[in-house]
């Protein structure tokens, strides 16, 4: 059977039978026709997060009729409506000529510390369609990613995200995940353009550390660490201050040239949710 896809679709590109060209009315696929997730196997997904995941089901090509997909969701140490509700109900209905829809679970917060491993599988178990089967992604396992720590723990989610990083460089756009420990392991890892559009992104890894005498706030540090990545001949280093409350981090910094020691270069990075 031969399944054709218009206006270039690559639903099916991680099977590797793609050819280069997928321009319109061209067989990018030669086989039964199948329902998948098109979506990786295991997604993290923090608690607090405010908008719904939505996984999507596909189908390898369209159908003359609407096809019926049961999907099953199975937790492992959550609880339904207490950590996640699941906004999707099933069967699920991919319409007719369609090529798609999906299954949306939203994640429930709270101000409980559970340092334990969650997951949330959702896992295909049946079709309507008797010319459809069920390959490739199956089931998507959701690890469910705790945002409360200890009270001693600085509130590194509070950066975990897209960041703006601004600079006497200029403003960009960065990210910042949870560093050894994840996001209640006290550090935050930053990726971006430190030093201007011009120049390579660079990876730095942010030490908090809370004061005691006022929680919300706290000491930011930044250990010397090759700039652009091993090998590289400026290096940065940084210390200043956090604010969980104004969601400020407020790092000076130097950079230093390995190959002339009298080239300091300083200034002020500024890093905040986006």
């Amino acid at each position: 059977m031969k399944i054709r896809v218009k206006y270039g679709l690559a639903i099916v590109a991680m099977l590797s039978l793609i050819t280069c060209d997928q321009s319109a009315e061209k067989i990018i696929y030669t086989g039964p026709s199948f329902v998948f997730f098109d979506s990786k196997e295991q997604i993290s997904l923090y608690e607090n997060q405010k908008t719904a995941l939505q996984i999507p089901l596909k189908v390898s090509s369209a159908q003359a009729d609407n096809t019926q997909v049961t999907f099953e969701v199975i937790g492992d140490n959550v609880l339904a409506n207490s950590d996640y509700k699941v906004q999707t109900a099933s069967p699920v209905e991919i319409v007719r000529s369609k090529f798609e829809t999906s299954i949306s679970i939203l994640p429930v917060d709270n101000a409980v510390v559970q340092p334990e491993s969650r997951t949330i599988t959702v896992r295909i178990t049946s079709v309507s369609n008797p010319n459809l089967s069920i390959q490739v992604v199956k089931e998507v396992q959701i690890n469910l990613l705790d945002d409360d720590c200890a009270p001693t723990v600085p509130k590194v989610a509070l950066w975990v995200g897209s960041l703006n990083i601004s600079s006497n460089f200029g403003s960009s756009t960065g990210t910042g995940e949870g560093g050894v420990g994840g996001i209640c392991g006290g550090s935050l890892v930053v990726t971006g353009k430190l030093v201007g559009d011009s120049n390579p992104s660079s990876t730095m890894t942010i030490q908090m550390t809370q004061t005691p005498a006022s929680p919300s706030k706290g000491v930011a540090s930044v250990i010397r660490f090759p700039l652009f990545g091993a090998g590289s001949q400026y290096e940065y280093d940084a210390s200043g201050t956090y604010d969980e409350v104004a969601k400020v981090i407020s790092l000076n910094f130097s950079i230093h040239d390995t190959t002339d020691a009298t080239f300091l270069l300083t200034g002020t990075h500024t890093i905040t949710p986006k």
